[in-house]
């Protein structure tokens, strides 16, 4: 019987080769794995009856506030708010500089009516 000698390079060769094959096997087969993931995307149709709407134009009216006593930037506020503009006539010589110390007088349209947003309302102030 002959007797086999393996040397020691050969053994540490071969081991180190197989683990390099095993490397290689697992980034090839870990990298085809991450490439085969597929996306689906699934379409559907649905046909929804159109809304039925009758043509022209929508207006909206709100009730003039009371501003009759208010200070000026109260009736401002409360001016914008309704989506009215503001028309201010008085202010004295300088004009208003500082709106708290001036006082509605007098409004046109009156209070309560309807008007259409967008319109303007005119006051008149004087000094507190």
């Amino acid at each position: 019987m002959s007797e086999r000698r393996f040397s020691t390079q050969g053994v540490l060769l071969a081991v180190a080769s197989g683990f390099l094959a095993g490397v290689l096997l697992v980034a090839i087969l870990g990298g085809a794995k991450g490439r085969e993931t597929e996306t689906v995307t699934v379409a559907r149709t649905v046909t929804v009856p159109a809304a039925t709407t009758n043509p022209g134009t929508v207006i909206v009216t709100t009730a003039v506030p009371d501003l009759v006593g208010e200070r000026l930037n109260v009736a401002k506020e409360r001016v914008d708010r309704a989506g009215f503009d503001l028309d201010v006539v008085g202010g004295g010589l300088l004009g208003v500089i500082v709106e708290s110390n001036w006082e509605v007088t007098s409004q046109d349209p009156a209070p309560g009516g309807q008007l259409e947003q967008g319109s303007t309302v005119e006051v008149r102030i004087a000094r507190r």
